[in-house]
């Protein structure tokens, strides 16, 4: 990255010191599984404009280690499993006190059939505790999966003297999961605001209640041009923990599977205007309009030599507040038994009123700004499987990508609240681009520029590959050789063609990652 004054090399991944894994089922059906892996220290490169050079500290010495045990009683009519995480990083540089010290997670699942396994009950628990500095535990309060600070969310305890952050969450559901045509189910979600499980998995959202109940009918015969078909029908609901309703929304979906082995599906989803607490980034909760999406799938027989399959989704959102449209199609061609290629593309199209732009203070007061986004994306993804041997394969994975967005028609938030779609922004008139990069925004219509944002226009371009070879030397044992290729970039020109955006990745430097993994099965 370069400044007018400064550049620096950082380095994008950590470099992995060590990583075991151990896995297997005993003869009496206790399953388990251990990952340990330590990485590096990572360090960036700096040079100033007279030339000096030094290194600064960007990652941790680190330690991650994954567990997970289930057991089966009863010929698999009851399942208990259990499963822990933990990270523990050794900071001593005040410049990445920003990244916990410590995160452990764990969890229990339960999965019990009875009635002949025609009936279930599924339950699982799941907790968490972080700890760090301030800043680290300040960040994670402010994280987009909670937003502590926003306004009127008092319940969260928002406190920048904290050190420690713990919560917890599970879900428990119940219903028929077998025999007949009917099936139907009901249960609740629930992710209280302090779960944080990031450091070791994945989670985008916490604060959350959702009760959720299905029904289905599903035929598993022949029936006229059908080999099968399922209905399903899902409800949910939704709070925070401050009891708050965020809203309610179904799905329509039905999948089946024809005479002449190929497939269809299509979904129907309905969500009703609901209380979006993410959308200003932690400002204001505000009130966002009902939406519509529908999606189609069409696939031809797979046991062809060559087959196909076109996707398509739509989707509008009350008010006028956005649509979109996406063509997904794919082809897969088998020369011959040894050899298949993959390719498939995807090609969106959206707009978006109440795209997030920026937040500004004004009179002593915050401005949270909206704009209307025009968003063309292009992806294409080439696969190719190539069996030498039974015990030996290439495989090759290659996707370029470009998404592109442009913004129009700014806004600023006036009653986030009000049940007039129009009365919760007021529209800027007439923004003017200065030369800067920046747009000039005129509140008062006093002809006096009051603040101004950045533009926030982008054009997003990728290249990603994979070239993996598998080689089984024993079996159940194998050694796989892997390189991984990653070109990023992203510039604000939204309007360049899919030619000049695929030609700017020449001036990305790549990402490269050479892996060597052996994978060794014994028998106790």
């Amino acid at each position: 990255r370069e400044t007018d004054d400064l550049f620096v090399r950082s380095p994008d991944m950590t470099t992995i010191l060590s990583s075991v894994k151990f896995s297997g089922t005993t003869s009496g059906g206790l399953s388990v599984g251990l990952v340990e892996s330590v990485t590096g220290n990572e360090f960036a490169r700096i040079s100033d404009e007279d030339g000096n050079r030094s290194s600064v500290k960007v990652e941790p010495l680190t330690n991650y280690t994954v567990a997970r045990i289930q057991k089966g009683y009863n010929a698999g009519t009851t399942v208990i499993g259990g499963m822990l995480t933990s990270t523990n990083r050794v900071i001593k540089d005040e410049q990445l006190e920003f990244l916990p010290t410590d995160a452990l997670t764990g969890g229990l699942d339960l999965i019990h059939r009875f009635r002949d396994k025609e009936f279930y009950v599924d339950a699982s628990l799941v907790g968490s505790y972080v700890k760090g500095s301030r800043e680290a535990m300040d960040l994670l309060q402010r994280s987009s999966a909670r937003y502590y600070q926003r306004p009127g969310a008092g319940y969260l305890g928002y406190d920048t003297s904290r050190t420690s952050l713990g919560g917890y969450g599970g879900k428990i559901r119940i219903g028929k999961g077998s025999k007949g045509f009917w099936r139907y189910s009901t249960g609740v979600n629930w992710l209280s605001p302090g779960l944080e499980l990031n450091d070791l998995g994945y989670m985008r959202t916490a604060d959350e209640i959702e009760q959720e109940n299905e029904l289905s009918y599903f035929v598993n015969q022949p029936v006229s041009i059908f080999r099968s078909y399922n209905v399903t029908l899902d409800q949910f609901n939704k709070w925070n923990f401050n009891g708050t309703y965020l809203g309610s929304g179904a799905r329509l979906s039905f999948s089946s599977g024809f005479m002449n082995q190929w497939n269809f599906s299509t979904n129907l989803i309905f969500n009703g205007r609901s209380t979006d607490t993410r959308i200003l980034r932690g400002g204001y909760n505000m009130l966002v309009p009902s939406s519509f999406m529908s999606s189609w799938s069409l696939r031809t027989d797979p046991s062809k030599n060559v087959t196909g399959r076109l996707g398509f989704s739509y989707d509008r959102s009350g008010n006028n507040a956005g649509s979109g449209y996406a063509f997904e199609p794919s082809i897969t061609v088998r020369p011959f038994d040894m050899l298949r290629f993959v390719l498939s593309g995807t090609y969106e199209r959206n707009t978006n009123e109440l795209q997030y732009v920026g937040v500004r203070n004004y009179l002593d007061d915050y401005r949270f700004i909206l704009g209307r986004m025009d968003q063309k994306t292009l992806g294409l993804t080439l696969r190719v499987d190539l069996n030498i041997t039974p015990e030996f394969s290439v495989q090759y994975y290659g996707s370029p990508f470009i998404s592109r967005g442009t913004y129009s028609d700014f806004k600023r938030v006036t009653d986030p609240l009000a049940d007039d779609y129009n009365s919760r922004f007021s529209v800027f008139s007439d923004p003017v681009i200065q030369s800067d990069n920046s747009y000039a925004l005129d509140e008062n219509n006093d002809m006096i520029i009051d603040y101004t944002i950045g533009n926030p226009d982008f054009n997003f371009h990728e290249f990603r590959s994979n070239l993996v070879a598998k080689w089984e030397y024993r079996p159940g044992s194998y050694l796989y050789l892997v390189w991984s290729s990653d070109r990023s970039g992203r510039t604000a020109d939204s309007r360049a063609s899919v030619g000049e955006s695929y030609s700017q990745l020449r001036d990305v430097f790549p990402g490269n990652i050479f892996l060597i993994k052996l994978n060794y099965w014994f028998s106790l």
